[in-house]
């Protein structure tokens, strides 16, 4: 961004003095320039040459907006969000995305394997359908950060912070959903613990409420967040856009913990109990959840933008969030069996937790200073 200074003081006085035009360039070549007098906007379109007045206090907002955004074009106003054309094809975009993710759910849901624990062959099809259609979710609310930090060739905006614990967090919940899943010395044990610790008590043995759906999405969640947090080096660079000390902490404290509940356990009980180390990883899960979004939900405030945060990532993983509730709920509720979800408890606080905070994101993106065209 250019700032050029001009000054055109006439004869009679009345020439405009100390006028700021502020000039940038966008990936096209096409020149945008802001008088601070006048604030005409030429980024939309070419031949146009007025546009709604810009108050003085507002610049810092408009020369973030257009650093941050490699020249795309952003509405600025003072107490509501000004509509950009881009912008008016969201709700049939909503919609739209919505019935895909509906349609392909269902499709998924039928076609793969029941749960055949659950007593009911309905609730087996609706919670394979809910199932696979909050992985879908879930899933692709990794896809519209990526793709914009793609085409925008850059990470500003988003929290490296996040990033980083959003890895560390994926690393815990695959492992956690992975053992629940194949491993059958941990299906075994567990029943036996949730039982009351006597095989031959004859008393119900309660199941594990991890189902394929959850690994598929750990799995898949893992690769993209590892994806996304690699974007930064690429486009940015580590040695721009660091961690914070916090950060890294977080990651001796993580590693140390996890060493020194092995080590106790094995000098305890003369063994690992590896169960036990399963919840420490769910714990771990939960407790980066809540401060991933942390760093985030305060770069937005600080900023008093959303530029570089794209909002269909809220909106579908608020959608996964729902669905993964009602899907635990629903499936203990059909086994008449709430062990399921005492027994689950990285799946719950998942779920309770990223629903609280995309409802904090999602004001945040009704309610922010700048709206951007790139969340069309």
């Amino acid at each position: 961004m250019v700032n050029n200074c001009n000054s055109n003081n006439k004869g009679s006085g009345r020439g405009k003095s100390n006028a700021f035009v502020y000039k940038s360039y966008s990936s096209t070549g096409e020149s945008q320039s802001f008088d601070e007098g006048t604030a005409r906007d030429t980024t939309r379109q070419p031949d146009e040459t007025k546009s709604p007045h810009i108050n003085q206090n507002e610049k810092p907002f408009l020369q973030q907006a257009f650093s941050m955004d490699n020249g795309t074009s952003a509405s600025v106003r003072s107490n509501k969000i000004i509509p950009n054309k881009e912008n008016q094809g969201d709700q049939s975009s909503f919609f739209k995305w919505t019935f895909a993710l509906l349609l392909g759910g269902t499709a998924v849901g039928i076609a793969a394997p029941k749960n055949p624990h659950l007593p009911s062959p309905m609730w087996q099809l609706l919670s394979s359908i809910i199932g696979y259609t909050y992985f879908l979710a879930w899933s692709a609310s990794f896809y519209p950060q990526i793709f914009m930090n793609y085409y925008r060739k850059t990470t500003r905006g988003l929290s490296c912070d996040f990033c980083v614990l959003n890895v560390l967090g994926y690393v815990c919940y695959t492992a956690y959903t992975t053992n629940f899943y194949w491993n059958e010395q941990i299906i075994a044990e567990y029943k036996q613990r949730m039982s009351g610790n006597d095989e031959n008590s004859g008393a119900k043995q309660s199941e594990i409420t991890v189902q394929g759906n959850d690994v598929a999405f750990a799995i898949h969640a893992l690769v993209m967040a590892t994806l996304t947090l690699s974007q930064i080096g690429m486009y940015d660079s580590f040695h721009s856009r660091p961690p914070s000390r916090r950060v890294y902490i977080i990651l001796v404290c993580t590693f140390a913990f996890c060493a020194l509940y092995i080590l106790s356990t094995w000098m305890y009980e003369g063994r690992i109990d590896f169960l036990g180390f399963l919840y420490v990883l769910g714990t771990i899960k939960i407790c980066v959840t809540i401060g991933k979004y942390v760093p985030q939900a305060l770069l937005n405030r600080s900023r008093k933008s959303t530029v570089g945060w794209n909002h269909w990532n809220v909106i579908l993983d608020f959608t996964g969030g729902v669905l993964s509730l009602l899907q635990l709920v629903g499936d203990c509720a059909d086994m008449r069996d709430w062990n399921g979800i005492t027994g689950n408890p990285a799946k719950i606080a998942l779920s309770l937790v990223t629903i609280c905070f995309d409802v904090s994101f999602l004001e945040d993106l009704e309610g922010i200073q700048i709206d951007n065209a790139n969340f069309g």
